[in-house]
């Protein structure tokens, strides 16, 4: 069975039908999938976020194509990553590979003059069909082998965005830590603290109340305070609230909300821009 190509674009409700249109003119066999075409227009940091969610859950072999591309036609590197579970993900790279650069085992650049669509060559602003989509579905369908796409280069050297500029700091009965990435529709906050290392390090158990405070730099953009449970449900009794994200295992980490919606009561600068809080330090202490 041949593996399949899935898409994740900043084009819109059915941004995906031209690109599948490519994958299928490559091989009609190869099956398409449109993961989401609704990432915010030129939001990196929403794509490098939601590929890292979606490709550990396909299976090993499975070609993802992310395309948001403000810098379409400039200096910047089209690539094809290979990652550690077998998958590639193609992409230009400009941030896109953030939150999965640590599953990178190999990195290609795309040689055009290889592999592009034909006739396209005087197209500069939709490498989206012209480079990314004609390349992954020769590469999906065995027409070229990774060491085909291009020359390689130091997976050093892929773009990494700045999520956050605090690291976490934990100790019993408090911790701090920064937002790498906010749940636009829910005004949530992911914060950079392990839901483990929570609980073993700071000594928080489910149920347990605390008092937060969330600082950009010196100024103070909210306090309260709230209850950290398992999951929402547990914590509607109080104005914030604190539960484990989406991650398996050990990668989970927190988010946290208010009662209705943290970014637009309490950041909403962030909501149109989330690298303006690169700064925000949330801490969290035991509260009686």
């Amino acid at each position: 069975m041949k593996p399949t190509v899935v898409f994740m674009t900043d084009f819109g409700s059915g941004g995906g039908a031209v690109l599948a249109g490519v994958v299928k003119s490559v091989d009609p066999e190869l099956g398409v999938y449109d993961f989401d075409h609704n990432i915010e227009p030129y939001n990196i940091r929403q794509a490098a976020y939601q590929l890292s969610t979606v490709v550990p859950f396909w299976p090993a072999g499975t070609v993802f194509v992310s395309v948001v591309d403000p810098g379409v036609g400039t200096d910047r590197r089209g690539c094809i990553a290979r990652l550690a579970n077998g998958s590639y993900v193609v992409t230009p790279d400009n941030g896109t590979l953030t939150m999965v650069a640590g599953d990178i085992v190999e990195i290609r650049e795309i040689d055009q003059s290889a592999n592009r669509l034909r006739g396209s060559e005087d197209v500069h602003i939709f490498h989206g069909r012209d480079v990314f989509s004609f390349t992954a579905a020769r590469l999906a369908s065995g027409a070229i082998s990774f060491s085909e796409v291009g020359p390689s280069y130091p997976v050093s050297e892929v773009v990494r965005l700045a999520l956050t500029n605090v690291k976490p700091l934990l100790s019993f009965g408090w911790a701090e830590g920064g937002v790498y990435n906010f749940d636009l529709p829910y005004g949530s906050a992911r914060i950079n603290i392990r839901n483990r290392d929570f609980q073993q390090l700071a000594g928080f158990s489910y149920g347990d109340l605390f008092h937060v405070t969330v600082h950009d730099g010196s100024r103070l953009v909210y306090e309260g305070e709230g209850r950290y449970g398992r999951t929402f449900g547990d914590v509607e009794d109080r104005e914030a609230q604190l539960v484990g994200d989406i991650q398996l295992g050990a990668s989970q980490m927190l988010r946290f909300n208010t009662r209705g919606n943290f970014i637009r009561e309490h950041a909403p600068e962030v909501e149109r821009d989330q690298s303006l809080a690169v700064d925000f330090r949330f801490r969290f202490e035991r509260a009686s």
